[in-house]
């Protein structure tokens, strides 16, 4: 993971845009950056970030900026790490207020999208735990300017 994120040489501070133009070029994958209004949200479809070379990240627009970010920076991260899906997949900022998503937010298990707590079985999934844990430093990597001004 050190190595992944050494490899990005990108400068703290760096935009989005910039982050996700370096894992491009290190991974040799085309990245697709999409806000979408709600209306489009609805048509994502679960779970899917790569196809072929192509990657699409997509992120809601009425979401928190900081979410959305995040959501940007978690993608890019499984991407890094060569993996093709993300279960999370749509990400919404309301998932984070259902405990059983917010425990597969943060790589710790989950459940079908509507199932009930009692009928969600918590395991860990080492790839969302492994691209959480790159997000959370790509995250900080990213903002640390602007927290510099608060």
């Amino acid at each position: 993971m050190d190595r992944l994120f050494e490899e990005l040489e990108a400068e703290s501070g760096t935009s989005v845009e910039c982050l996700a133009d370096r894992v491009s070029a290190l991974t040799g994958m085309d990245i697709d950056i999409d806000v979408l209004a709600d209306e489009e949200w609805m048509t994502v479809a679960p779970f899917v970030l790569a196809v072929g070379d192509r990657v699409r990240i997509p992120v809601r627009g009425s979401d928190p900026r900081w979410f959305r970010l995040h959501t940007v920076t978690h993608e890019l991260a499984h991407v890094l790490c060569g993996h093709s899906r993300c279960e999370t997949l749509p990400m919404t900022f309301e998932q984070l207020r259902t405990p059983a998503r917010s425990c597969t937010l943060v790589g710790v298990g989950g459940g079908p999208a509507g199932a009930a707590p009692s009928d969600v079985v918590v395991a860990v999934d080492a790839a969302e735990g492994e691209a959480e844990e790159l997000a959370l430093r790509l995250s900080a990597f990213v903002r640390a300017p602007s927290l510099a001004h608060a």
